[in-house]
């Protein structure tokens, strides 16, 4: 793979509303993969961001036809590559 056709990664957070993105990393601890990891999320999913709420809301996923609400804490923790 050409290195000049990679996206760049970055946190969930930065992810519009309507847009997908594959998780590559979970920065947090044992903890916030334990956490995500009962919502059906972890590295190699695919998620589509439905909301991304402003300042310090929620972020509203779609995982496999689920709808799932995460705190911008956790979500800010988990590095994805937009798809």
């Amino acid at each position: 793979m050409n290195f000049a056709e990679e996206k760049p990664l970055k946190s969930l957070i930065k992810i519009r509303p309507r847009k997908s993105a594959k998780i590559i990393r979970i920065a947090g601890g044992k903890n916030a993969r334990l956490i995500l990891g009962q919502l059906g999320i972890g590295v190699g999913s695919e998620v589509k961001v439905l909301r991304n709420a402003p300042f310090a809301g929620p972020i509203l996923l779609e995982n496999s036809g689920t709808s799932v609400a995460i705190g911008r804490g956790i979500a800010a923790k988990i590095i994805v590559e937009e798809i």
